[in-house]
């Protein structure tokens, strides 16, 4: 790890522990106040100071570790406006005093004292960061603060989006609410840690699109780097589909009006979801290269939550196989070939108990139809290194054909079309449905898939596969 991390992001990772045992005890206390807490305002504002500094103290950490106390304090001073007008104030302000265009002065107040701290945090933790010397100062500083920026609206999560998902296991026992909501509020502080670790590692490499499209180099992916890799990739990826993917499926082909604020939050996320999902996959395959073996299906483990335990534990304890290169390529057909018809008869006993589920006056072709489309794109995405730029693309028109087709309707004319449909929550819908099926059939091909395959060079293969031993 020593070796992808400056020394200053190395001191802020060492304890990062600490700095989510501090956020997650916060989060669930701001629970428990706004619960069971009485209804005055000292519990109010109780609550607000400890949202203020957990939200705050992500920010300030970095400075903190590396004993830049001062810069570390004033940039969590500076956010304090922003969560004190948060509360009441605007209401306040408005019964005692009669302002014209009051909700633009408060718009305005509420993004500058969110920018404000933000831009400091981008001047103090680059200066203290070296850039590289081939870029210049302009274009390093507008990456950085694009950067910054995203990192800032997508640190958190959303709670309810992981309720939603096991709040159907609550029941009217209270205290066993209170057990999952403070299970949730710790995945969530799980996720703000690997977030800013994640920060961190991307900051090195934000100044090349080839780095940042390839977050992970090809190198040996031992068992401490895919550990800690591991467990702070998955709580982003698996909350990042969770935060977008029940809105962006649901509404993808909706019409709604669109706000700048909900417009960066989706994009931003997006960015989020599309970078780790392909570090994830790749550090997957990658891992599998350094060992020597071919895990295939148990791979396509790993993007489910619990049962991934199967995949992490076989990928993290499983020795290295000291069989020759030659012995492990001749193998390798042979075993993909086995894990893709495991893969395909457990899709096909997913979708048969799916569509004989249903009553048969409500059986329809959709999951043979689905089976069809996933069974041939699983076979291409293990063949060819190109089926990641087409499979995905070609499996959402296929599947939601009716829906584009509906979507590219013409027949109001080009400018109703435009008002109806673009300047509206239908596109950034459907691209967040494109990329996802992106990021799973990525993920799928990078379990199946080798060079190997491809090319048929043993020369070639074995040169690649040195890379990684």
């Amino acid at each position: 790890m020593n070796t992808l991390f400056s020394e200053k992001q190395q001191k802020a990772i060492e304890s990062i522990w600490i700095l989510g045992v501090i956020i997650a005890v916060l989060q669930i206390s701001c629970y428990f106040i706004d619960s069971y807490g009485p209804d005055n305002v000292l519990y109010d504002y109780l609550w607000s100071v400890q949202t203020w500094f957990l939200e705050s103290l992500i920010f300030a950490w970095y400075f903190y570790k590396n004993k830049i106390l001062l810069k570390g304090l004033i940039i969590q001073l500076l956010f304090s406006p922003y969560y004190i007008f948060k509360k009441d104030w605007p209401s306040f302000i408005d019964y005692h005093f009669n302002f014209d265009n009051s909700a633009l002065i408060y718009q305005v107040i509420d993004v500058l004292s969110f920018l404000t701290p933000i831009l400091l945090f981008a001047v103090f933790y680059f200066k203290a960061e070296a850039k590289p010397n081939n870029i210049s100062k302009i274009k390093a500083t507008l990456i950085q603060m694009i950067f910054i920026l995203i990192f800032s609206v997508t640190i958190s999560s959303d709670p309810d989006s992981l309720y939603s998902v096991i709040g159907s296991f609550s029941t009217s026992n209270l205290y066993l609410k209170d057990a999952i909501v403070s299970i949730i509020f710790m995945i969530v502080s799980l996720k703000m840690i690997s977030v800013l670790v994640g920060f961190f590692y991307l900051s090195n490499r934000i100044y090349q699109v080839k780095q940042i499209l390839n977050p992970l180099d090809e190198q040996s992916v031992s068992t401490s780097f895919f550990k800690l890799s591991f467990l702070i990739s998955y709580p982003i990826l698996l909350l990042s589909v969770l935060d977008m993917g029940s809105s962006a499926l649901k509404v993808s082909f909706s019409f709604s009006s669109i706000a700048f604020s909900t417009l960066f939050y989706i994009t931003a996320n997006l960015l989020v979801l599309f970078i780790c999902g392909r570090f994830f996959a790749t550090l997957i395959q990658y891992r599998n290269f350094t060992l020597k073996r071919y895990f295939g299906v148990v791979n396509t483990l790993a993007i489910l939550p619990i049962i991934n335990l199967a995949s992490f534990f076989s990928l993290l304890l499983f020795k290295k196989n000291l069989e020759t290169t030659n012995s492990y390529i001749d193998k390798l057909k042979q075993n993909r070939n086995v894990h893709l018809i495991i893969y395909v008869a457990l899709l096909i006993l997913y979708y048969t108990y799916h569509y004989f589920s249903l009553k048969p006056d409500y059986r329809t072709f959709e999951p043979l139809y689905k089976l069809l489309v996933f069974m041939i794109s699983v076979i291409l995405l293990a063949r060819f290194k190109w089926s990641t730029k087409v499979i995905p693309f070609l499996a959402v028109v296929i599947l939601y054909y009716a829906d584009l087709k509906a979507f590219f309707d013409f027949a109001d004319g080009l400018w109703p079309f435009i008002q109806k449909k673009l300047i509206s929550f239908v596109w950034i819908g459907t691209l967040a449905t494109f990329i996802i099926y992106y990021i799973i059939d990525y993920f799928l091909h990078k379990c199946f898939y080798t060079p190997y395959f491809e090319k048929q060079n043993r020369e070639d293969f074995e040169t690649y596969i040195d890379k990684f031993q």
